[in-house]
């Protein structure tokens, strides 16, 4: 057994009374392979550490122990469900490489269509489309659209593929749709004005564009107090 400190310090006593930090993922590691036989117990320990890491904001800490969880399961859908976490850390910190990286690494997997896999593809495209590459992101979020269409994030993400390819009709048709299936986000109406400040000339390609925009403003502006992301 290992227990916690007491005091301000966040860590644990092993029972050489030796006192370790939470974020020394290697050494705590070490002691659950060395004094556990119970291999789910292990995996389920450096579940709850990372998570526990990621709510104190140690990011790292987070992405090590969920690597080391990674390193011992062997079901596919277990995997793809590390990594996506894997990638949500490192978004969390900023660090959109890494999570680039992680995202990217679940597709070496079997692929499923349920809700870890369109996370898996939404939030690969959103980083992909940070790092310029509009294409694969374009290719993502279709992939997670037709995982589950009636979720915003995709379309959003979506429309940012396609207005950086030039594609600025279907980029605000996804930005209206996105933010008509979710309301209390306005991000995709953010996006979607930003489009029609730099393409006015759009208005005239989409005859209802203005009416949609409208709506869309009204939609947004009657959920106000009610944003929450999910």
């Amino acid at each position: 057994m290992i227990n916690r400190t007491e005091d301000d310090f966040d860590g644990f006593i092993l029972p050489n009374g030796e006192v370790v930090a939470i974020q020394d993922t290697d050494k705590i590691f070490s002691f659950l392979v060395k004094r556990r036989e119970d291999g789910e117990a292990i995996t389920r320990t450096l579940w709850g550490l990372a998570e526990e890491c990621s709510e104190c904001r140690y990011f790292q800490a987070a992405y090590d122990y969920f690597e080391k969880f990674l390193s011992l399961v062997d079901d596919p859908s277990d995997k793809a469900k590390c990594l996506l976490r894997m990638g949500q850390v490192m978004e969390r910190a900023h660090n959109y490489d890494v999570a680039l990286e992680a995202y990217s690494r679940a597709f070496e997997l079997p692929q499923e269509s349920n809700p870890v896999w369109y996370f898996l593809n939404n939030n690969l495209a959103f980083c992909l489309n940070l790092a310029g590459r509009h294409q694969e992101a374009e290719r993502h979020c279709r992939a997670a659209i037709e995982i589950d269409p009636d979720r915003r994030n995709a379309h959003k993400n979506l429309g940012i593929a396609l207005q950086n390819q030039g594609q600025y009709v279907e980029a605000a048709q996804c930005f209206i749709h996105a933010t008509k299936l979710c309301p209390t986000d306005s991000r995709a109406l953010d996006h979607l004005e930003d489009l029609l400040a730099d393409h006015g000339e759009i208005l005239e390609e989409i005859p209802d564009l203005q009416e949609q925009r409208q709506e869309c403003h009204e939609l947004v502006q009657s959920a106000e107090g009610d944003f929450t992301l999910q």
